[in-house]
């Protein structure tokens, strides 16, 4: 399947991208209602966050497989996609986190269906970057890729949004079945230094530009300690935006900036957004 111009896609965030990184889990619940609310308040340009399938296909909107102690206060050690939406919406995930202890707790909190999420955002002009939670090297542990995109586009295209979302995934499968539903719809190449093995037929070769080109991605989304002022010239050479994850720390924040990046995914998106104007040597 060839790639179509750049131009004919839907367009991404204008200027630099803040994005909140599971809606803002250093100041609000991660991926709860509170936190989607606020990062929209203070003004966020993408909320980016994850999705699970259910036992039944429902898209739910949490970063984890398995339901964790530390988060969660029943059903621990239970397998996601084991659990039907029903069970799962029972479950109450409202810890604060050791690593976040300034978080705002979203008291009650209950894991969302990502057409809450599209209910939250209504009215405020926000980009979503969606990533399928695919556990490629534990199959057991979540649904196929293309149950994920099936689950995804449905309640994208029935919150009428597919202007405003872009698909990531560390499970570049997941790229081939979006263009094969949606050609115009963002593709966000994520990637750290565990994402490929040898033989893996979506591997970089050598050259992750490249790559991203073959498989029409728009973004590239690297563990953000990979960024260098080559990468971003590289990918600046062919049209495509850099976006680093997870970036939590001011002089990592505006050492990336300084680079040259398009934006930036973030835990501490007030922290990023009173940094503006978001200019180079600070």
């Amino acid at each position: 399947m060839g790639s179509i111009n750049r131009a004919e896609k839907y367009p991404l965030p204008t200027g630099f991208d803040v994005q909140a990184h599971r809606g803002g889990r250093g100041h609000w619940t991660e991926e709860s209602a509170l936190a989607f609310a606020n990062a929209l308040e203070i003004g966020v340009s993408t909320l980016e966050l994850d999705v699970v399938l259910t036992k039944d296909g429902v898209p739910a909107v949490w970063h984890d497989p398995i339901l964790l102690a530390e988060k969660c206060s029943s059903r621990v050690g239970e397998v996601v996609h084991e659990l039907t939406w029903a069970e799962l919406r029972e479950v109450e995930c409202a810890k604060l986190l050791p690593d976040f202890p300034h978080a705002e707790v979203a008291a009650g909190n209950r894991i969302l269906h990502l057409a809450e999420v599209f209910e939250i955002a209504q009215g405020y002009d926000v980009h979503f970057n969606i990533e399928t939670k695919i556990e490629a090297d534990k199959p057991w542990l979540s649904a196929e890729p293309k149950a994920f995109v099936d689950a995804i586009l449905r309640e994208v295209y029935a919150a009428n949004v597919a202007e405003r979302v872009m698909v990531q995934s560390f499970d570049w499968r997941t790229f081939a079945l979006v263009r094969g539903v949606d050609k115009r719809i963002p593709l966000v190449a994520l990637w750290d230094e565990t994402t490929w093995f040898e033989g893996t037929p979506w591997g970089p070769g050598g050259d992750i530009v490249q790559a991203a080109l073959a498989h029409d991605i728009s973004v590239l989304s690297p563990d953000f300690q990979l960024v260098d002022a080559a990468l971003i010239e590289r990918a600046h050479e062919h049209a495509l935006s850099v976006v680093p994850w997870t970036v939590n720390a001011e002089a990592d924040m505006q050492a990336l900036i300084d680079l040259g990046v398009d934006g930036l995914i973030t835990d501490y998106p007030k922290v990023l957004l009173a940094r503006q104007p978001f200019t180079r040597g600070r």
